[in-house]
This record gives C-alpha cells, sequence and structure tokens, in this order.
C-alpha cells in the first residue's frame, strides 16, 4: 500500500483533518461523531498538550476510514481518545505503524503512509 496524505490532512470516514503526530501516544480527536463503538476510558485522566496542560479524556473508541487514493484499502484508528478540548484531530504516528504495520514518510508538503 502506499498512500501520500497532505501533511495538514489525512483521509477519515467523514471528511475531518487529521493531522500524523510523531510525539502523540494515542490517537485523539475533540469530535464524538469520529468516533465508533465509544466507550470508557480506562487509564489516566487526562493527555498533556504541548504547553503543558492537561486536557480531560471523556471516552475511547476506534474510527475507519477508506483511503480517498484506493477504495480497496481500508484502514482503522484502534484506542482512538475522545478529549473535547483539543483543537485538532491527531494520528499517532507510532501507534498506527504499530497496530497497521505501515511506516510514515514524511516530506515537506505530505507525509506518504507505506505498508
Amino acid at each position: 500500500m502506499l498512500t501520500n496524505v497532505p501533511s495538514q490532512s489525512t483521509p477519515t470516514s467523514n471528511a475531518t483533518n487529521w493531522i500524523p503526530d510523531s510525539g502523540a501516544s494515542f490517537h485523539v480527536t475533540g469530535e464524538s461523531q469520529n468516533i465508533q463503538n465509544i466507550e470508557s476510558f480506562e487509564g489516566p485522566d487526562q493527555i498533556f498538550v504541548g504547553n503543558g496542560q492537561g486536557l480531560p479524556i471523556a471516552a475511547s473508541g476506534s474510527s475507519s476510514f477508506i483511503s480517498p487514493y484506493n477504495t480497496k484499502i481500508s484502514s482503522s484508528l484502534e484506542h482512538l481518545l475522545h478529549v473535547p478540548n483539543i483543537t485538532k484531530n491527531l494520528v499517532s504516528v507510532s501507534q498506527y505503524a504499530g497496530d497497521d504495520g505501515v511506516f510514515f514518510e514524511f516530506h515537506c508538503n505530505y507525509c506518504a503512509v507505506k505498508s
């Protein structure tokens, strides 16, 4: 699989922008509609963002999407956290690479996800 993804956007099932984040420990979204199979989160009460601020975690779940470049390719984000106060949807590069067996290739204007 080879998918070129603009560095500011990753495709999702509801056309919301997702940002690959090499420093994120979890996939994170502020929008509950981005999460399927929502359940209570068993873990720390909050995540910490770059400025040190703690943001509360409301729930967790998963999400799936189809590649806009090849509709035969689908993928999922497991252990997706719902953090209502987060302003961006973040894909944890290490978590996604480990869960889906892919690797990321970063360029100045896009990010390629490869298997």
